[in-house]
């Protein structure tokens, strides 16, 4: 199995990206991911304001895979997380949700042992390692790796995670996915605009979704479907994600909208991905065994 090494990493999602990476549809490879500051802050004096922000979010990438045209969907299958043994969380006046109230920068290092991170000196948390960044190249322009949208990107779902697979819509040749920014903790939201940020080993199998006809990110769990958007506000982003879920449910029941939407309404959960990126993001949620 192959390893893609940290080193080849990008800060743009671009059309104009060259592949780092080529694999086969349907290769299993072992993803090298850099933490989010790029392994700058390494003790408590490094702040938030001390990393530029042209080093925030290294995705390793881009990957191109044979045979994917656009218009394509791609299934990125996530098999594995290794987290490293050390992670970094911040808070800043100029960063998160509550910010304002924030009155100085402070970073701690945490450690990660036997599946819990040290948050403090009388805390520690279950850790729920995901995947922060995952996207694919856009039809046009260029998105930081800090901004999510319809081609994926800086996602913090923390349904990302092992077991899980992550379809994303593909509109050039090859898909170009990148990934980084593994978490090995964060609660729904992201609040101060931090979860337990580290180094990883991410192994993915990726192909082909033959068959799915998406305009943005999927995530299927072994239990669920969930649709995901990205917008201005929570609530365009919350209107776009229960779209999506409706329209899903009417194709897989072979039902229209109306009786769609009320299945949606007992059925599925509408919920928030994170508040703290420059687009807000939401995310919809149905049990399989309903569809």
């Amino acid at each position: 199995m192959r390893r893609l090494s940290r080193k080849k990493a990008i800060f743009n999602f671009s059309p104009g990206n060259i592949p780092a990476y080529t694999v086969r549809n349907g290769e299993r490879v072992i993803v090298e991911t850099g933490d989010c500051f790029s392994g700058k802050a390494k003790s408590s004096k490094c702040l938030f304001e001390d990393v530029g922000m042209g080093e925030v979010n290294p995705a390793t990438g881009p990957i191109e895979v044979e045979g994917l045209l656009a218009g394509d969907a791609l299934c990125v299958s996530i098999e594995r997380i290794k987290c490293g043994k050390r992670g970094v969380i911040m808070c800043s006046p100029n960063l998160g949700l509550l910010s304002r109230d924030v009155r100085r920068s402070r970073t701690r290092i945490v450690d990660i042992r036997g599946g819990k991170a040290r948050v403090s000196e009388d805390l520690e948390i279950e850790i729920n390692p995901h995947v922060g960044v995952i996207g694919v190249s856009p039809f046009k322009g260029s998105y930081p790796t800090s901004h999510p949208g319809d081609f994926g990107g800086n996602m913090d779902t923390t349904e990302v995670r092992e077991g899980s697979k992550v379809h994303l819509p593909t509109f050039v040749s090859g898909g170009m996915v990148a990934i980084g920014d593994v978490h090995a903790a964060m609660g729904d939201g992201e609040i101060c605009g931090t979860g337990v940020e580290v180094p990883a080993e991410v192994t993915v199998t990726l192909s082909n979704a033959e068959g799915l006809d998406i305009k943005r990110p999927m995530i299927e769990t072994p239990t669920e479907w969930i649709t995901y958007a990205a917008a201005k506000t929570l609530d365009e982003a919350a209107k776009l994600a229960a779209s999506d879920m409706v329209k899903f449910i009417a194709d897989r029941r072979g039902t229209d909208f109306e009786e769609a939407y009320i299945i949606a309404s007992v059925a599925a959960n509408l919920k928030i991905s994170q508040v703290v990126d420059p687009l807000m993001a939401a995310k919809m949620s149905i049990s399989k065994r309903y569809l």
